[in-house]
C-alpha cells in the first residue's frame, strides 16, 4: 500500500538524475588529458577511465535490474544515487589509476541501476497513451547533458581541476537521492513470482530483436561520433570553437528529438516512429562523406543526426516495457546495457577503421556505419513481424504498476 508524500514534479526530478548520470557518462572525454597529467599516466592508459565505466554499466544493467525487480522504484533510485554519489567522491579522492579505476567501476553500477529504474518509475506514473512522453522526459536529461551538463563539467575541470567535476556531480548525486527519497511516489511493478520468471522476457524474440537493434544502430552511430573532431576536420579547419559549436547543433537537436520521439510515439505507435528515426539516421551516415566537407552542410547534417539518433530511444523504451510490465526494469535495463555496448563497440570498431582504412578511413566510419543502422533497421521490422503485446504495444493501465494515490503525471 503506497503512502501519500509532499508532491514534487516526479518527471523533471527523475530527469535531473539523468542528467547528472549523462553529464558523468561523457564527461569524462573532456578532462583525459587533465587526468594523465595529474595522475602520471599515458593517455591510452587513462582512456580506460572511461572504457570501465561503459562496460561495467553494460554488463550490471540486466544484473542488477533482475536482482532489485521486486523493490519499490523508490528505494532503488535512492540506492542507486548514493551509490553514484559515492562512486564519484572516490573519484575525485583518487591519488591513482587504479583507485579512478575501480570508482569508475562504483559509479557505473549507481549508474546502471538508476535509468532504467526512472525510466520504468516514469512509465508507472503515466497512463497509456502518455508513457512515450513521459520516458521522453527522462530521457532527456541525458540529452540535456550534451548541451550543458558536458561542456560546464569540462569548463570546471579545466578552470578548477578535474577532481572539482566529480566533487560536483557527488554533490549533485546526493542532492537527487535526498529528493527522491521526499518526493517520488511509492512506484511497485506488478511481481512475478521469482527470478526466474522475471527473467523469463529476456528470451522472448521480440525482446532480443530490440537489444539488437539498440546495439546496431548504436554502434554504427558511434562509429563516427567517436571520432567526430576528426571526422568534421575539414570543415571545421581544425578550430576548437567551430567543432563546439557543431556539437551544440547536435546536443540542442538531441534534446528535440527525444521530446519528438516521446510524443511521435504516443500519437502514431511504436512501430512508425522506430523505424522513421533509423532510416533517418542510416541516411545521415550514409551522407556523411558528402556533407563533412563544409561548415553549412556540416551543420545540418549535425541537427538530423541529433534528432535522429535521440528519437529511437523512446520508442524502444515503450515497446519493451510494454512486453512485461512486472520485468519492466530488467528489460530497460537490457536496452541500456545495448546503449553503452554499443557507443563501446562503436569506439573500437571505429579505430580499427582509422587504423587499416587508410586516406578514405574518415568517409569509411559514416558509410560502415550507415550499413549498420540498416541492419538495425531489419531487425526492427523482424520484430514488428513478430506478436505483439495488446493494446498498441502498451499494458492495460491496471498493470502498468500505477501507484496509489499518485494517480497520473504527465
Amino acid at each position: 500500500m503506497a503512502r501519500t508524500r509532499s508532491r514534487l514534479p516526479v518527471l523533471p526530478l527523475l530527469a535531473v538524475g539523468a542528467f547528472a548520470i549523462g553529464t558523468d557518462t561523457f564527461v569524462v572525454a573532456g578532462v583525459l588529458p587533465e587526468l594523465a597529467r595529474d595522475l602520471s599516466s599515458d593517455l591510452a592508459d587513462v582512456g580506460w577511465v572511461s572504457t570501465a565505466f561503459a562496460l561495467t554499466y553494460a554488463v550490471l544493467a540486466p544484473v542488477l535490474g533482475a536482482l532489485t525487480g521486486r523493490l519499490s522504484r523508490r528505494t532503488v533510485l535512492v540506492i542507486s544515487l548514493v551509490v553514484f554519489a559515492l562512486g564519484n567522491a572516490a573519484s575525485a579522492l583518487a591519488g591513482g589509476l587504479g583507485v579512478l579505476l575501480a570508482a569508475r567501476v562504483l559509479t557505473a553500477a549507481g549508474a546502471a541501476l538508476y535509468i532504467p529504474a526512472a525510466s520504468a518509475s516514469a512509465a508507472a506514473l503515466s497512463a497509456p497513451e502518455r508513457r512515450g512522453r513521459a520516458m521522453a522526459v527522462v530521457l532527456g536529461g541525458i540529452s540535456a547533458a550534451t548541451v550543458a551538463g558536458v561542456p560546464f563539467g569540462t569548463w570546471v575541470a579545466a578552470d578548477l581541476g578535474w577532481r572539482s567535476t566529480f566533487w560536483l556531480l557527488a554533490g549533485l548525486g546526493a542532492v537527487c537521492a535526498g529528493t527522491v527519497a521526499a518526493g517520488l511516489p511509492e512506484v511497485r511493478l506488478p511481481a512475478a513470482p521469482g527470478l526466474a520468471a522475471r527473467l523469463a522476457p529476456a528470451r522472448d524474440p521480440r525482446v532480443l530483436c530490440a537489444v539488437l537493434t539498440t546495439l546496431l544502430f548504436m554502434t554504427g552511430g558511434y562509429l563516427a561520433l567517436t571520432y567526430i573532431g576528426a571526422v568534421l576536420a575539414p570543415a571545421t579547419d581544425g578550430d576548437g570553437t567551430t567543432l563546439a559549436l557543431l556539437l551544440l547543433v547536435f546536443g540542442v537537436l538531441a534534446v528535440a528529438g527525444t521530446v519528438l520521439g516521446g510524443r511521435a510515439t504516443d500519437r502514431w505507435g511504436t512501430t512508425p516512429v522506430l523505424l522513421a528515426s533509423v532510416a533517418g539516421l542510416a541516411l545521415v551516415l550514409a551522407t556523411l562523406p558528402l556533407t563533412r566537407d563544409g561548415l553549412p552542410t556540416a551543420a545540418v547534417a549535425m541537427a538530423a543526426w541529433g534528432v535522429t539518433a535521440m528519437a529511437t530511444q523512446p520508442p524502444q523504451q515503450h515497446r519493451l516495457f510494454a512486453i512485461a510490465p512486472a520485468s519492466g526494469p530488467l528489460l530497460l535495463s537490457l536496452n541500456s546495457s545495448a546503449t553503452f555496448a554499443g557507443i563501446s563497440l562503436g569506439g573500437f570498431i571505429g579505430g580499427r577503421v582509422l587504423a587499416h582504412g587508410g586516406a578514405d578511413g574518415l568517409d569509411r566510419l559514416g558509410l560502415y556505419g550507415a550499413g549498420l543502422a540498416v541492419l538495425a533497421l531489419g531487425t526492427a521490422l523482424i520484430g514488428v513481424r513478430m506478436k505483439e503485446p495488446a493494446s498498441r504495444q502498451a499494458p492495460p493501465a491496471a498493470a502498468a504498476g500505477t501507484p496509489e494515490p499518485a494517480g497520473k503525471t504527465g
